[in-house]
């Protein structure tokens, strides 16, 4: 499979480009994290970018104690529509500190939900 909104998505968050990962998602798009009262918190496209923003602070956050991230290539399910991520959160020294699945569903090439789950 080719490159698609969710590459785009990881590669614009990377450089964190806020904007460009938004774009990323469609109009009727819904992220839906893990932790919040739902259970899970949903946010809507309109709130995305604002989350993205709150997450990039973090990362910086996070990685200014020598703790990164690790997105693994997403794994397309039957259909091509689908995909899982898998992702991880380290140390420096490797040791896993926290980790998860994303699922994404696409619709007309842009993210329609991402749905987050994870090891607690």
């Amino acid at each position: 499979m080719g490159k698609t909104a969710i590459h785009d998505f990881f590669e614009l968050g990377a450089k964190e480009d806020i904007d460009g990962a938004w774009d990323c998602f469609g109009p009727d798009a819904v992220w839906i994290d893990a932790q919040g009262d739902e259970p899970g918190t949903t946010y809507t496209k309109a709130q995305i970018r604002d989350h993205l923003v709150r997450l990039n602070d973090l990362a910086k956050q996070i990685r200014s104690q020598g703790i990164d991230g690790v997105f693994e290539e997403p794994v397309f399910l039957a259909g091509g529509e689908q995909a899982i991520v898998e992702w991880s959160v380290r140390k420096g020294t490797g040791e896993i500190v926290d980790r998860g699945i994303d699922l994404f569903t696409l619709k007309d090439g842009k993210i329609a939900v991402k749905d987050v789950f994870r090891k607690a």
